[in-house]
């Protein structure tokens, strides 16, 4: 039987909104199943699957985070914001394997008390050259992982090439997790919880990494093991 994979969405929209997502993880082997609000509550959702998937988009409100309103803040959408941190939180206490991607990372950590860079170009004092703005166009830059983690066990490098787009990160990170790469300029690039069987968040989009042979290698890797971490 396939593991079936939650990806929360706030209506019926989720299919094309989260086409990518869903495309890779049946590439990989999985079963995607939308998790509509106002159709269960948290408990509910978690119990209809084997694994949740925090997928990427616009800005979490900051008072999730008990900061004031920055006026580059965009796409916020409170709606979402409550139904993925329930669905974490749930997923969480009852050790189901997790995977967030990019805004995924952000919630996963928010929902555990950390905080956010809400723009990073205002906000970081390094000069933050390698993460713009969602775009038609991904950058890329490079990051650090660390090589006992989990993510670098799975991707089995030091330092690897990923793409970018977002203006928001991670800033103070949540309880129970621990930061296993970053960016050369120190923006956290990915976090997991070494007490969790399979909790790893990328600050990256390696759905959208298909662009040349390493770059579908690393994806492979990662939607494998969140896979294969099923039990």
């Amino acid at each position: 039987m396939k593991p079936k994979i939650g990806i929360p969405v706030v209506d019926r929209d989720g299919n094309h909104m989260f086409k990518n997502y869903i495309t890779t993880i049946e590439e990989y082997g999985g079963e995607a199943h939308l998790l509509i609000r106002g159709c269960g509550n948290a408990k509910d959702f978690v119990s209809q699957i084997d694994g949740l998937l925090l997928p990427g988009g616009g800005d979490i409100h900051p008072d999730y985070f008990n900061q004031e309103w920055h006026p580059e803040i965009i796409n916020v959408n409170e709606d979402r914001d409550e139904l993925e941190i329930s669905i974490f939180e749930e997923a969480f206490n009852q050790d189901i394997p997790v995977f967030g991607i990019c805004r995924g990372i952000q919630v996963m950590s928010v929902a555990m008390g950390g905080s956010l860079y809400q723009d990073i170009e205002t906000e970081y004092p390094q000069e933050a050259v390698t993460h713009p703005s969602i775009s038609a166009k991904d950058s890329r830059h490079n990051i650090e992982i660390e090589p006992e983690s989990v993510l670098g066990k799975i991707i089995g490098e030091s330092a690897e090439e990923v793409n970018s787009a977002h203006h928001q990160a991670v800033d103070d990170i949540g309880e129970g997790f621990v930061v296993t790469a970053r960016s050369e300029d120190g923006i956290v690039e990915a976090m997991e919880n070494p007490s969790k069987q399979f909790m790893v968040g990328v600050q990256y989009h390696p759905e959208r990494m298909t662009q040349n042979e390493k770059f579908r290698e690393h994806r492979r890797k990662l939607f494998e093991a969140f896979l294969s971490s099923i039990k």
